[in-house]
């Protein structure tokens, strides 16, 4: 087993502890030993969270555990990919959960999440450190760049581009061919109809700068 530590003892963090766990119950051998969590709350500084004891901030941590490898469990876009660039010397893990059907075609890089019963399909290339939240579906040849957040239970349609550190919002989704552009926010429940230029919010109500 190789040690294991999390950024971020919040929602995601337990989501990501809970698919540890279930990648280890579905493997012949456990692949991770989950030493802790870490934090720079100094609220969370100490304890325990889902039963594993905090280490400190993220700073400390890394310093206590130079060999151990990391998951970021941040949710934000910006934090996640700010506290990628303050860690030297770590790996971090791609988690992908036992019930997730991802294509063997499908290209993925190191950091991201796919969430229970996500399905990636043929031919899709998703960058480093994304999220593909449950029940998310990711539509042939389609690419994810990095950071990119893809929420519960969205539907990217064939040939789509998701730019950098999109956020797509719960049950939103995308006609084929569609691009959204970096960090760009698609809102919940929000089909994607036309291209969505970079930095911007798709509603129901029209497209605002952010």
């Amino acid at each position: 087993m190789r040690d294991l530590f999390i950024v971020g003892a919040g929602g995601f963090g337990r989501e990501a502890v809970w698919t540890v766990e279930r990648i280890n119950k579905a493997s012949q051998q456990p692949l991770w030993n989950v030493i802790g969590f870490a934090d720079d709350d100094p609220q969370k500084a100490e304890g325990n969270f889902e039963g594993y004891p905090m280490l400190g901030s993220v700073e400390k941590a890394s310093r206590d555990n130079p060999g151990a490898s990391v998951f970021i469990a941040i949710g934000d876009n910006a934090i996640r990919r700010k506290i990628y660039g303050q860690l030297r010397g770590h790996d971090f893990p791609a988690l992908i959960d036992p019930s997730a059907q991802v294509s063997p075609t499908t290209e993925f890089r190191h950091g991201t999440f796919i969430a229970v019963e996500a399905v990636v399909s043929v031919g899709t290339d998703i960058g480093k450190f994304v999220i593909i939240n449950a029940r998310a579906g990711v539509g042939h040849d389609s690419v994810v760049g990095d950071f990119a957040n893809i929420a519960p239970g969205v539907s990217l349609s064939g040939h789509t581009t998701i730019g950098e550190d999109v956020f797509m919002g719960t049950n939103s989704c995308t006609a084929p061919g569609m691009s959204v552009g970096k960090g760009a926010t698609v809102a919940c429940g929000t089909p994607v109809l036309k291209n969505v230029e970079p930095g911007t919010v798709l509603s129901p109500f029209g497209t605002l700068k952010k």
